[in-house]
Order: C-alpha cells, then structure tokens, then sequence
C-alpha cells in the first residue's frame, strides 16, 4: 500500500510542477481532499481511500502552500492518528498505524526534498535572469555607443562633403560649419525641438552639395554670370537633390530638402519649383538666411566681404520678399550670437 501511494505522491508531483500557474484550482482540492479526508476517518476509520488522502493532503499542502504549511499538515495527520487510535479508542493493528505513519513521513521527506529542489531552480532562475538582464544591459550600451559613433562619422561625412562643394568654388570649410551654427541658432530660436535643430545643423552644410555638378568655368568664374550660365549655376540645387534625395538617413533627407529649397523666396521668385511663403520647408528658409548672411559678410574670389550695417539694410528691404519675416526678426534678436560664430570660424582664404 505504501508503495502504491508513493507512486501516487510521485505522479502529483510531476503534474503539480508543470501546472504551477493553477495554484488557485490546487488550493481548491487541498480543501477538498481535507473535507473527503474528515468523512472517510468517520466512514471508514482504516482503509485504502483513507491512506490515499492522508498522502494526497500532505502532497498537495507542501507543493502549493509551501514547505511550511507541508510541515504543518504532516504533523496535523500524525495527530489525527493519534486521535482516531487512541481518544475515540479505534483498535487498529500495530501493522496498520505503522504503515500509514510511515507513509506520511516518507511524503513529509520526498515532498520537502523537491521542494527544496524547485527552491533551488527558482534561485537559479532568478540569477540567470539576473545574469540575463546584465547581458542586455551591456548589448544596449554598446549599441547606443555604435549608434553615437555612427552619428558622429556621419557629422563628419556631411561636412566633408559640404566642404568638398564649397572648395570648387574658392571657400574654405569654415562656411559650412559657420552656415551649420547659424542654422541651429535660428531653429532654436524659431522654436524648433532641440534634437531637430540639431539634425538641421548637421544637414545643412550639404546645401550647396550640388556644384560638384557644376563647371568649373562658370562655378569659379571671377565676373557676373551671363544669364545662360546662371541658369546652369541654379541646377545645383537639382542636382544636390538628386544626389540625396534616395537616403533614407534623417540627416541626408533632411539634407536633401535643404539643397533643394535654400534658393527659394518668400515671395515665389526664388528657384527651382518657385513655391512661396510656408510652402517652402522650414528648413529651406532658416538655411537661406543663414547662407546669404554668410555669403554677404565674407569675401569671396569676385567680391569683398560686406560690412554689417549693409547687411542688416538687405535683410530689412528683403523681409517678406526673399525672407521669411518671423526668420528676419529672429535673426536680428540674435545676431549677437551669430557675430561669436562669426569670430570663432574665421575663414583662411586659399593661398
């Protein structure tokens, strides 16, 4: 008998630890098998059905409610027995009380030892989950370092390409930087998100990108430009599209807005698509000021670098004709920051 209810012991646990998430439906039995349990001693003081319950009880009592409720309901059933042999004077053989308090110890034991295995699993669980999650953590902060040095190359590519642009036509590197600082000053200021500011400011030494495309005889021509020869110089601004506009990189799309519509005009005079007003891009109106601005103040192969009294008088009769007003007003609300950018990137003229 005692052989038959280990097997059964046995056979619960190995359902009991693969349905551990039914722990509300195995409280409900643990009830259930101490009401039969309570009818079966008064039924039937001593039989098969009695034993099997008293194991089952004690079984279920550890591997749901734990090793402690186990030990209680084990020591509960050793009293019972007493009880039922001793205070209601039920005369059982020695051979049968032996049998059944043995059999409660053995499931006391073997219910407490896998207990103390399901212990150990959860503890190794728990560390490996641990050690799981450092795993993660450090694949996470090394990708935001891959992700960070893939930002800063692509800085660093955009500007040389910017820089590459410019030096066709005479001008250092130091325009496109400065162009990139002004841009950022008037997208801030404009009331642009700072990380979209800064995405404008790393796109926007690529807007004259396009003269790569560009002759050399009429890019560094030192005279004014016959009208067919300005209409080959304004393609640049397709051309620097075209070279762009496929990426799907948020710093060479934004890049490709730029090159295309930084020569547009507020007032629709502007090229290539001759659009006005909030129909040219945010972005193409911050960076034709901050290029024209630069372009004025500094010396280039065919003129000198203007004064600042003679820009600011280009900015006011241009306002709300090439400009967007609102950017001409930021513009002068913030120029101060513009002549420390100024200073700080001084242009080295070829030799």
């Amino acid at each position: 008998m005692i052989f038959y209810d280990v097997c059964n012991t046995l056979l619960l646990y190995g359902i009991s630890r693969w349905t551990k998430f039914y722990e509300n439906i195995l409280f409900a039995v643990l009830i259930l098998a101490l009401i039969v349990f309570s009818v079966t001693m008064v039924i039937y003081p001593f039989s098969e059905i009695r034993v099997m319950w008293y194991f089952f009880t004690i079984m279920i009592a550890y591997f749901v409610g734990g090793r402690n409720i186990g030990h209680v309901t084990a020591i509960a059933s050793l009293v019972i027995i007493y009880y039922i042999n001793f205070v209601c004077n039920l005369d059982f053989s020695a051979t049968a009380n032996a049998s059944i308090i043995i059999g409660i110890l053995f499931i006391s034991q073997i219910s407490n030892y896998f207990v103390n295995i399901l212990d150990e699993n959860e503890k190794e669980l728990y560390n490996y989950q641990n050690h799981l999650q450092d795993m993660i953590d450090n694949a996470v902060k090394v990708i935001e370092e891959l992700n960070i040095e893939i930002t800063d190359t692509q800085k660093e590519v955009v500007f040389t390409m910017g820089a590459i642009g410019e030096s066709r036509s005479k001008e250092t590197g130091n325009h496109v930087k400065r162009v990139a600082e002004y841009s950022k000053i008037l997208a801030l200021a404009y009331g642009i998100e700072e990380e979209d500011a800064e995405l404008l400011k790393m796109a926007s030494p690529m807007h004259d990108i396009g003269k790569v495309g560009i002759p050399d005889n009429i890019l560094k021509k030192p005279a004014k430009l016959t009208f067919e020869e300005f209409e080959i110089m304004k393609t640049h601004s397709i051309i620097g599209y075209e070279m762009l506009k496929y990426s799907k990189r948020p710093i060479l799309k934004t890049a490709s807005i730029v090159a295309y519509e930084h020569h547009e005009r507020w007032d629709g005079k502007g090229y290539p698509l001759g659009i006005f007003g909030d129909n040219i891009h945010i972005y193409g109106r911050i960076t034709a000021i901050a290029d024209v601005f630069d372009a004025l103040g500094s010396k280039r192969i065919y003129k000198d670098a203007w004064e600042d009294e003679k820009i600011f008088e280009l900015f006011r009769e241009e306002k709300g004709k090439q400009f967007d007003p609102k950017l001409v007003d930021l513009f002068f609300l913030n120029f101060s920051k513009f002549d420390e950018i100024r200073k700080k990137l001084v242009d080295i003229q070829d030799a």
